[in-house]
């Protein structure tokens, strides 16, 4: 069983998201923002983070900067969650996520796309 880290600030995406995820056997832990996130990884180290990359205060970009600066952290793979149209969410110069999934890919996107990574693959 994998532990994933689910951070979004839309509560009903983070309830819904978190359903399919459990029924597909993972632990899950849910956080709403970047603060919260960081605080839970100073103690605790998840298998995979799945990242919403637009949120207010704190945003994709900077935590997944903030994950990856930490030494104890950065081998965590992550992937960005959005609802972006396009790949924009792909260009984070230099410190890039392990994937991106768009949102409207749904639960079977979403599925291939955490699987991939938790077994390595491209």
């Amino acid at each position: 069983m994998s532990v994933i880290l689910l951070i979004d600030d839309d509560e009903d995406m983070l309830a819904m998201t978190g359903r399919w995820l459990e029924k597909a056997g993972h632990a899950v832990k849910k956080v709403t923002s970047g603060k919260d996130a960081l605080a839970y990884l100073q103690g605790e180290k998840p298998d995979l983070i799945l990242l919403d990359y637009a949120m207010p205060e704190m945003d994709g970009p900077a935590v997944l900067k903030a994950v990856r600066s930490d030494e104890s952290n950065k081998n965590i793979p992550i992937l960005y969650r959005t609802g972006m149209d396009d790949t924009g969410a792909e260009d984070g110069g230099d410190i890039r996520p392990d994937g991106v999934v768009s949102k409207s890919e749904g639960k079977p996107g979403l599925m291939r796309a955490i699987e991939a990574v938790l077994n390595g693959l491209p």
